[in-house]
């Protein structure tokens, strides 16, 4: 399947758009190779995050690990659209799933010196009683807990 057919599909993910033309873009997205999921996560259109999330959570893990990413990128903001049906998810995701996907996207934070993204996966990695231990790497999970201390 062509990868500009999958971003003309995430792109009918809005919600603004008639729920037929969603629920047709979800029903063709589910269809695509997990390698092309990360796709459907198109950085500037915010209005399709939500669906995009529906998507990731119909295909289920493990199936959708490659996409795992994008749902902790939501967190950047915990206000984002979809941030709150991500973490919801993730939820039922097993412990030690999480932790790799959490201190991945500190070391992503760090790099970037995105001090608010780290705020937020403290809050996130305190919901899923993430702590110090589930960390390879000890001093991301203190970059990310004194940013959520300094706020």
């Amino acid at each position: 399947m062509e990868d500009n057919l999958v971003i003309y599909y995430s792109y009918n993910l809005n919600w603004n758009l008639p729920k037929t033309i969603q629920n047709e873009a979800k029903a063709f997205l589910c269809q695509i190779t997990n390698e092309q999921l990360p796709l459907i996560f198109q950085k500037y259109s915010k209005e399709c995050w939500e669906n995009a999330v529906d998507v990731v959570i119909s295909i289920g893990y493990p199936n959708n690990k490659l996409a795992l990413p994008n749902l902790y990128e939501l967190f950047k903001d915990l206000n984002w659209p979809g941030a709150s049906k991500a973490l919801d998810y993730i939820k039922g995701l097993e412990r030690h799933v999480n932790s790799v996907y959490i201190e991945n996207a500190c070391a992503k934070a760090v790099e970037e010196n995105d001090t608010e993204w780290l705020y937020f996966l403290y809050e996130v990695s305190v919901q899923l009683h993430i702590n110090k231990d589930d960390f390879k790497d000890i001093n991301l999970y203190h970059r990310m807990k004194n940013a959520y201390e300094e706020a």
